[in-house]
């Protein structure tokens, strides 16, 4: 399941880059499909799903996801990566991806098994470009929903999202978010 892959690729990510990872989106176990997506995003993505098992809003999402990993791709499979929150250390896990340019970076967060009332930490992001401005926005989202992320289409300063972060953790189950930042 999504869960059970989180914990496969922060260890395969010790030792392999993102591009020789192949993650594929199955139907197995009980995480939305978003959670899944974003999971195989990291890496190579690829799918062994049945499209025709899909309502017409997750063919869409997927549709969706293919075209952001596709514009993506250089960042996630060649940029440099940092582990940020270990899901061995707690009930969250975090890792991003940043160009070597430092003008695009893609954040991933996940809420694994979070407990009601734990106090969230901010993510504090890594390889940015301290005096840069940078462009939050939440990708991967459902057709017709919003992001309820606070830091979406803000802008920060890339020392400020190194020193402070930004709040992308919940106390939600099987959690995701994927977060594109962009250099202004």
């Amino acid at each position: 399941d999504g869960v059970e892959r989180i914990f496969i690729q922060w260890g395969f990510t010790h030792f392999f880059p993102s591009k020789s990872i192949a993650a594929h989106v199955t139907s197995w176990g009980k995480q939305p499909l978003k959670f899944r997506l974003d999971v195989a995003m990291m890496c190579k993505l690829g799918f062994d799903i049945q499209l025709h098992e899909m309502n017409e809003k997750e063919q869409i999402l997927c549709q969706d996801v293919v075209k952001n990993f596709k514009r993506l791709q250089p960042v996630i499979l060649d940029g440099d990566q940092y582990r940020l929150v270990s899901p061995y250390d707690g009930n969250h896990m975090s890792l991003m991806y940043a160009s070597p340019d430092k003008n695009k970076a893609v954040l991933y967060t996940y809420d694994i098994h979070p407990r009601f009332g734990e106090k969230l930490l901010p993510v504090k992001l890594q390889g940015l470009d301290a005096k840069k401005m940078y462009k939050v926005k939440e990708i991967n989202l459902m057709p017709n929903s919003k992001s309820n992320l606070a830091a979406n289409e803000k802008t920060y300063s890339g020392d400020y999202l190194m020193k402070v972060g930004i709040n992308a953790f919940t106390t939600n189950q099987a959690f995701s978010r994927v977060i594109e930042l962009t250099a202004e």
